[in-house]
């Protein structure tokens, strides 16, 4: 039977629990990463988290221990990744189920090499440690719109632009996601070349779209043509990290477990999941109640618990709701879906066979890292979204689960594309606007040696010091500033030329920052840049940071 009793507090390793103001930014310079926490000591990283999870390993999951579910997940965490990555790349002939698993996770999109990092990274933590790098496909998220921000124009005059690789469909989650137009996506390759080539001569597009076509019509959703596409060109770089879908993990055993211990202790976990958040909000002077996350709602019998439910009929993804009966629960997605569940032992089955049915229980952002943290990894790698909002998760796992949560690493990078940027910058349009702000009210600061007629500009600089060195005091004083006033007016007189150019100097600097924003954004997806010299610059870095 499951255990329906709250969970027995855990020991802690003596850490503070607490959620404090932590501040994590992006490198603003090309080719600089962030890893967090610096340096890096992976070695002790894993041996710390060792003992947490030995600490806990007896904590009751649903009625099940951790380190039963550990176990379970690393076996089932390696098997599965072997299998999805065999048929495209190269793999271990085996494996050890005892070496750590270095996880890391994102959806599967045409993101910026700043989020592709990670994947060298956890493979060169893995390569230090004996262990075993896996990247998990979350494959649950929305697939945003089928187009990438790119540059039109000239690096003289670039113009930003987006290229579709789709047409429109449904918003539906990537493991749903079909192909609208495959004469769309077959020629997305040549169009991105042909608009980028002022930019960038042989980007990386012509390399993996070949695959990406290939697996859309073998019949794979496009995230995960996607995914294989950018694994096989990781092998081809060296990396030995696999991939594997969170699709394929949430029908597992320990995964429904951790699922079925939720829905077991909803209210509770309510309670607590939502005082996290507004501790997170309260902390960070967040005002706004749908960040990091929105509150679970609780309405008559219904509690909401942190998972997406969606059906293939519907596939558009929505909130999953709980209700108690005296020997089982009601799932629905109060629209329509519902199922009834056993609350025992049959509960765990139940979930994994939902899909067998047409419906898919997938978890949310903080549900998901929960889950991987606990059971799926020795040593988890966040990017800077996951890791700003893992401080609420820590707490959600201290309090609801009574274990202290594992360390996990925070990496990020920088990689601008390889486009000469101009080299202004905002101090000298602030420099600029000084000197204008003088024209008005000390023109004779504003500009030297400016007006055409130097005895008369001498002359008047020489008035205006003599009036600010005898400043009367009242009645006197107006008549003082009116002639302050004309003497200004005079050298203003004498330096409208200068004036207009630095108005001209102003904007043209003012375009160069613009034409700078542009070139210099981090967000370009990893497919418009240089193939070679984007391997040897996130190689490189990985290493250096690990």
């Amino acid at each position: 039977m499951l255990n329906l009793s709250p969970n027995a507090a855990v020991s802690m390793t003596g850490e503070q629990s607490g959620i404090r103001y932590h501040r994590i930014r992006a490198p603003r310079g090309h080719a600089e990463a962030m890893v967090e926490p610096s340096p890096l000591e992976p070695g002790l990283l894993l041996e710390e988290n060792a003992r947490r999870y030995q600490v806990a390993a007896e904590a009751s999951i649903g009625g099940v221990s951790l380190a039963t579910l550990r176990r379970q997940a690393h076996a089932d965490m390696i098997r599965l990744a072997m299998e999805h990555s065999a048929p495209y790349r190269e793999v271990p002939a085996a494996i050890d189920e005892q070496m750590p698993l270095i996880v890391s996770g994102h959806q599967p999109a045409l993101y910026h090499p700043g989020v592709w990092f990670k994947n060298f990274l956890i493979d060169q933590i893995a390569n230090k440690t004996n262990g075993l790098a896996i990247n998990v496909i979350v494959d649950n998220d929305v697939a945003p719109a089928p187009s990438i921000a790119a540059l039109t124009g000239t690096p003289d005059e670039p113009v930003p632009t987006r290229i579709a690789y789709d047409e429109p469909g449904p918003r539906v989650p990537w493991e749903m996601t079909s192909v609208q137009s495959l004469d769309t996506l077959r020629s997305f390759a040549q169009r991105v070349a042909e608009t980028f080539q002022p930019f960038v001569d042989d980007p990386a597009v012509l390399h993996v779209w070949p695959d990406v076509v290939r697996e859309v019509e073998a019949g794979k959703p496009l995230g995960l043509a996607f995914s294989v596409a950018r694994n096989r060109l990781e092998a081809a770089f060296g990396l030995n990290t696999l991939d594997v879908p969170l699709s394929q993990l949430c029908r597992t055993s320990w995964f429904c477990q951790f699922v079925a211990s939720i829905l077991i202790e909803a209210e509770r976990y309510r309670s607590i999941y939502n005082d996290c958040v507004n501790q997170y909000r309260k902390v960070h002077g967040i005002r706004s109640t749908s960040h990091p996350v929105p509150d679970l709602e609780m309405e008559d019998d219904w509690i909401e618990v942190p998972f997406w439910i969606w059906t293939t009929d519907n596939a558009h993804r929505r909130q999953l709701w709980v209700t108690h009966e005296e020997d089982a629960l009601r799932l629905s997605d109060r629209a329509g879906w519902e199922i009834r569940c056993p609350a025992d032992d049959r509960l765990v089955p139940t979930l994994q066979g939902l899909i067998e049915h047409g419906a898919y229980l997938r978890p949310r952002a903080l549900s998901n890292t929960t889950i991987l943290r606990l059971a799926a990894s020795d040593l988890f790698a966040h990017g800077i979204g996951g890791a700003k909002y893992d401080q609420v998760t820590d707490e959600i796992i201290r309090q609801f689960y009574g274990i202290e949560p594992p360390q996990y690493v925070t990496a990020t990078a920088t990689v601008l594309l390889p486009i000469e940027r101009p080299a202004a910058d905002a101090d000298d349009v602030r420099a600029i606007d000084h000197k204008l702000r003088d024209a008005v009210f000390n023109p004779d600061r504003a500009v030297e040696a400016c007006a055409e007629d130097h005895t008369e500009w001498y002359a008047l600089v020489s008035q205006k010091q003599a009036l600010l060195n005898d400043i009367p005091g009242f009645p006197e004083k107006a008549a003082w500033h009116r002639q302050l006033e004309e003497v200004n007016a005079k050298l203003r007189s004498q330096i409208t030329e200068p004036v207009a150019r630095l108005r001209i100097e102003r904007d043209q600097i003012t375009h160069q920052l613009n034409e700078k924003q542009l070139l210099a954004s981090r967000e370009f997806s990893f497919v418009l840049f240089p193939i070679e010299r984007l391997r040897n610059l996130l190689l490189d870095l990985a290493e250096k940071e690990s």
